[in-house]
């Protein structure tokens, strides 16, 4: 899925100013969340089931940090359960555990649940949120890959992704192959990826 390496970072409400403070890790929620990390190359439904338990888990000791709703968010989408990922990242939103990445895929939710103004709020935040990011960090080439994704989705136009591809390499020229592997992306895809993920789900169970 398309969708997994373009999340990682760092949350942030309409109006209010950009605060790009790391949540703080909890270190024994970590070991749970960091257990579910190490389980979920290895795909499988039992497999992300139990990835879910575990993050379950670390939010019980740690309901605040934004890895765990988004990572959480995440698996429930791939399983097809795009209902209840939407569910989780809007809990997230709403306490304020939640980054500029894990607002582009709450974007990306709301857009495949067809809420196309939720969508647009969410990928603006995204956007500013990962600008307020890029300021302090220019380097970290996660948000702005991210970024350039969620002004897209915002304008609904993907040709505004990485545009400028000669300014981007120059801009990262130590970061060339990632940056090959992902430039050709579109971004308004990951949508309709991700209500594919819901549609295949419900065909698979409507065919047992």
């Amino acid at each position: 899925m398309l969708v997994a390496p373009l999340l990682l970072l760092f949350g942030c409400k309409p109006g209010a100013a950009i605060d790009i403070t790391p949540h703080t890790v909890d270190p024994e929620a970590d070991v749970f969340y960091q257990e579910a990390l190490q389980r979920v190359s290895n795909y499988d439904v039992d497999t992300t089931w139990s990835c879910i338990r575990l993050i379950d888990q670390a939010l019980l000791i740690d309901s605040l940090n934004p890895d765990y709703y988004g990572l959480k968010a995440r698996l429930l989408c791939e399983l097809g359960y795009l209902d209840s990922a939407l569910t989780v990242q809007e809990e997230a939103d709403r306490i304020g555990a939640i980054t500029g990445e894990y607002l582009f895929q709450l974007g990306l939710f709301q857009a495949a649940k067809e809420q196309p103004e939720k969508a647009e709020v969410s990928f603006h935040r995204s956007n500013e949120f990962l600008k307020a990011v890029l300021a302090e960090y220019p380097d970290s080439l996660g948000a702005f890959i991210t970024q350039q994704a969620a002004n897209a989705c915002y304008h609904q136009a993907d040709s505004l992704y990485m545009e400028d591809i000669d300014y981007v390499r120059k801009r990262f020229p130590d970061r060339l192959m990632e940056i090959e592997m992902v430039r050709r992306m579109k971004p308004q895809s990951l949508i309709k990826q991700v209500k594919s993920l819901e549609i295949d789900s419900q065909e698979e169970a409507n065919s047992r």
